[in-house]
């Protein structure tokens, strides 16, 4: 069992630094560089692909990392399976949200309200999952 505790240790402490060094390079680097690099229509062709792709390459390593770290604390697991539950909340709703108000050609006020909370709604969720994951780092 010790040893199965190391190798989960070993395991979690590339994880959690991977994801949240991915995470942070693509928030960064990737997208904002996206809107400076790329036509309005290429830019939101790309951010339409890879934000997708971004919560489900999130939620998949952010689910191992919460089996992993049960033998470490069940109240780091509990936190990892809701950073979890953020990423696929945000690939499998939130995405969709923001594109359907995107899409809307003439957009009322109320409508780019809806986009701007929205949209702060993915920040917010997104900048609490790297500090929780953060944390649970440099406790466990």
């Amino acid at each position: 069992m010790l040893e199965y505790q190391n190798l989960s240790l070993q395991i979690i402490n590339f994880l959690i630094p991977f994801l949240v060094g991915s995470l942070i390079f693509f928030s960064i680097v990737v997208a904002p560089n996206v809107f400076v690099s790329l036509d309005q229509k290429s830019a939101r062709k790309f951010i339409r692909s890879i934000f997708p792709k971004l919560y489900l390459y999130a939620f998949l390593i952010s689910i191992t990392i919460a089996l992993f770290t049960i033998y470490h604390g069940i109240i780091y697991s509990v936190i990892f399976f809701i950073v979890s539950s953020g990423f696929l909340f945000s690939k499998l709703f939130l995405v969709k949200w923001i594109n359907d108000v995107s899409d809307i050609k003439q957009k009322t006020s109320e409508q780019i309200k809806k986009f701007k909370m929205l949209h702060s709604l993915s920040v917010l969720i997104f900048i609490t999952q790297i500090v929780c994951m953060t944390i649970v780092y440099f406790k466990i």
